[in-house]
């Protein structure tokens, strides 16, 4: 790619994420106060907020699109829609990642890293949607999530707790293993595959990779904890359950 086409592209992305920002900050100081005052019920509320959040994530995702930095591939997403008190877990390979999955799945609270609460431009998204700070104490937030998964929430995780790093094999922490035990939930995997190495941890935007970047998001393995002796002690049901995930992670992602 020459260098003016080059310089294109980092135009596109910039124009891309500014388009990001701007919305984001639009939408928590102008639109969510509006829906916040109209509507009394909290449940309602949040279900309002969050249906706002998927439409203005799938504009974004289009733009993306038009301006040629990515392609997205959604394979049969929809079968998950009356999925009800799972965990959903995917791996990590780029920073929209969570953007993807919110935009095509309905249903799905989020654990968010705390920064983004006081972020100017996404903080208000954020705290009107409900989200979980991943820094939340954590009996209360085990108490929330028992609670919301009991309502027929889902709940997306992300299990590496970061960024996948391209060509290594994952490590998933245990903390998820833990959670559905305790919280005695099912989990449903998603697996995003990357043709490019794409605002992966420590990539600045302005370095964007020279073709259009495909993004393929498609419905995995279901994990029951029907599968795991519940007679077993908890530390071995964990370590088992999150030697299945990884596997099958690492399998499907030809790591291993």
């Amino acid at each position: 790619m020459d260098k003016l086409s080059y310089f294109v592209r980092i135009c596109a992305v910039g124009i891309g994420f500014s388009t990001f920002g701007i919305g984001g900050f639009l939408l928590g100081s102008l639109v969510f106060p509006i829906i916040i005052l109209g509507t009394r019920d909290k449940d309602k509320r949040r279900h309002r907020v969050r249906s706002t959040i998927r439409l203005t994530f799938k504009i974004f995702l289009e733009l993306l699109e038009f301006l040629g930095i990515i392609r997205l591939v959604i394979h049969n997403l929809s079968k998950l829609d009356k999925l009800k008190g799972c965990l959903i877990i995917c791996n990590h390979p780029t920073l929209i990642d969570v953007v993807i999955i919110m935009a095509y799945m309905k249903n799905v609270q989020c654990v968010v890293k705390k920064e983004l609460w006081s972020n100017f431009f996404l903080g208000g998204v954020v705290r009107a949607a409900g989200y979980f700070r991943n820094d939340t104490d954590p009996e209360l937030f085990l108490t929330e999530s028992k609670r919301q998964l009991q309502n027929g929430e889902n709940i997306l995780i992300f299990p590496e707790g970061t960024r996948t790093k391209p060509g290594v094999p994952l490590k998933l922490a245990r903390g998820l293993g833990n959670l559905a035990l305790a919280a005695n939930a099912n989990i449903q995997s998603l697996v995003l595959k990357c043709n490019n190495i794409f605002l992966t941890k420590g990539q600045k935007w302005y370095r964007p990779p020279c073709s259009r970047t495909t993004l393929e998001l498609s419905v995995g393995s279901y994990f029951s904890l029907d599968h795991y002796d519940d007679h077993m002690p908890r530390s071995l049901r964990v370590r088992a359950l999150m030697k299945d995930v990884q596997t099958y992670y690492n399998r499907t992602l030809n790591y291993e």
